[in-house]
């Protein structure tokens, strides 16, 4: 699996739950973070390359573990990439709109998917019309994940996270989607700006998903421990020191990319 940092670990902290036994690949790009901000066009050069890099590894299953690409190009890239199957992480919106009672749902994500019409047309599938649904630009937060400032200064991340939700949201939302793979990481702080709020994570339906796809194409592996290889393609020695702080003790190792 993939993202463009740290958001992974989101992800990877459930397939450990749902699937003990399968070795995991763990890919930090942060050569070409953020893809929130990057274009439509170098969001599905990215990706394809990426995945056609991942494939010497002979995975069983690819998962782009960011929404910002799995909302904007990720069918595109289906498409485009052979011979590896590939799944993505979408904002839960069906969830959200099942939980509200308030008949108002958030969506916190980057800055890419808030403002792409591939989220609004999956706001229109997903989301009954009688529920009102707020986007919020989450790159500041996200940014600040990548960065470990949520590890280190409380303050600053109450601040950020403040700026970004501004005022008097609790009283008109009570469900929000986790919509970045970074966000979970802030979930306390999310908790306690937001005490009424329920916040919707997307990175256990991805690992029932991924056990789903392996189980129904007899790909599962059925003992064992897996392990956990991770590669990382830029700022290493920053990477590490996150990781580490996050409880991974795994080696890091870097490789250079020429795309």
């Amino acid at each position: 699996m993939f993202d463009s940092g740290i958001g992974s670990l989101s992800i990877i902290k459930e397939l450990r739950r749902e699937v003990p036994a399968e070795d995991l690949l763990y890919f930090a790009d942060r050569a070409h973070f953020p893809y929130g901000s990057k274009s439509h066009r170098e969001l599905h050069e990215i990706i394809v390359n990426t995945i056609n890099y991942l494939k010497r590894f002979k995975p069983k299953l690819v998962v782009v573990a960011s929404n910002t690409p799995s909302v904007q190009v990720l069918e595109e890239v289906k498409k485009a990439v052979t011979g590896v199957p590939i799944m993505g992480v979408r904002p839960p919106l069906k969830e959200a709109a099942r939980m509200t009672r308030k008949n108002h749902i958030g969506i916190l994500a980057t800055a890419g998917t808030v403002h792409s019409k591939e989220l609004e047309n999956q706001i229109g599938r997903e989301v009954p019309q009688h529920i009102l649904v707020t986007k919020f630009n989450a790159s500041p937060i996200v940014q600040l994940v990548e960065e470990g400032v949520h590890l280190l200064d409380e303050r600053r991340t109450f601040d950020v996270i403040s700026r970004v939700l501004g005022d008097g949201v609790g009283d008109r939302i009570d469900v929000m989607t986790l919509s970045s793979t970074h966000l979970p990481f802030v979930k306390r702080y999310l908790n306690a700006l937001l005490p009424t709020v329920k916040f919707v994570d997307p990175a256990q339906m991805v690992a029932k998903d991924v056990k789903k796809f392996l189980k129904f194409n007899r790909m599962t592996k059925k003992s064992g421990s897996g392990k956990l290889q991770i590669m990382v393609s830029d700022r290493k020695r920053e990477f590490e020191r996150s990781v580490r702080a996050m409880g991974v003790r795994e080696p890091v190792e870097e490789v250079f990319l020429t795309f």
